[in-house]
C-alpha cells in the first residue's frame, strides 16, 4: 500500500481524476499523506529582470525586497487558486488522509521528479493529458517522469 502519493495537478479533467483516484488508494486503516503539486510557468523573478520589466512599465526602480515580496505573492496567490480548485475533494476525505498543497516554479518533468525524490513519494499518481497543446500517446510530461523516475507511475485517462 501507497502511503506518501504526489498528484501532479495543472486543473485538466485527467488531473482531476488523478486526484480522485489518489483519494481512493489511500482509503485504508493506515495514514496517507497526498501532496497536490502545481508547477507554474518559468516565470523569471530575478532582480534585474524585475528591475527592467518595472522601468519599461513605467513604475520605477524595484528593490529586492519588493521583488521578494511580488514573488511570494504570486505564489500565494497560486497556491490560493489551487485550493479552490481542489476543495470539492477535501470536504469528504477520510479521517487518515492528510493532503498538502505545493506549488512551485520550473519545469514539470524536473520538479516533478525532484520533488517526489526529496520528499520520499511512494508513488506518483497523474493524468496523461494536461493543459498543454501536445497531444501525445501519454502527454509529454507523463511520459518524461515516466523516463524520469523510478517511482512507480499511475497514469490516468
Amino acid at each position: 500500500m501507497y502511503t506518501n502519493i504526489l498528484v501532479p495537478f495543472d486543473g485538466s479533467d485527467c488531473s482531476r481524476r488523478a486526484l480522485a483516484t489518489a483519494i481512493e488508494m489511500g482509503t485504508c486503516d493506515e495514514p496517507v499523506d497526498i501532496t497536490v503539486l502545481q508547477v507554474t510557468g518559468m516565470t523569471d523573478f530575478d532582480y534585474s529582470s524585475f528591475e527592467v520589466a518595472a522601468r519599461m512599465a513605467g513604475l520605477g526602480d524595484l528593490d529586492e525586497q519588493q521583488v521578494d515580496t511580488f514573488r511570494e505573492s504570486y505564489l500565494s496567490a497560486s497556491r490560493e487558486q489551487m485550493h479552490e480548485q481542489v476543495a470539492q475533494y477535501f470536504d469528504s476525505l477520510p479521517e487518515n488522509i492528510d493532503v498538502k498543497i505545493v506549488v512551485k516554479r520550473g519545469n514539470p518533468r524536473d520538479i516533478i521528479c525532484e520533488y517526489a525524490e526529496e520528499n520520499e513519494i511512494d508513488c506518483i499518481v497523474m493524468g496523461r493529458r494536461g493543459l498543454s497543446g501536445i497531444r501525445g500517446a501519454l502527454g509529454s510530461v507523463s511520459t518524461a517522469v515516466l523516463r524520469g523516475t523510478d517511482l512507480p507511475v499511475l497514469v490516468i485517462k
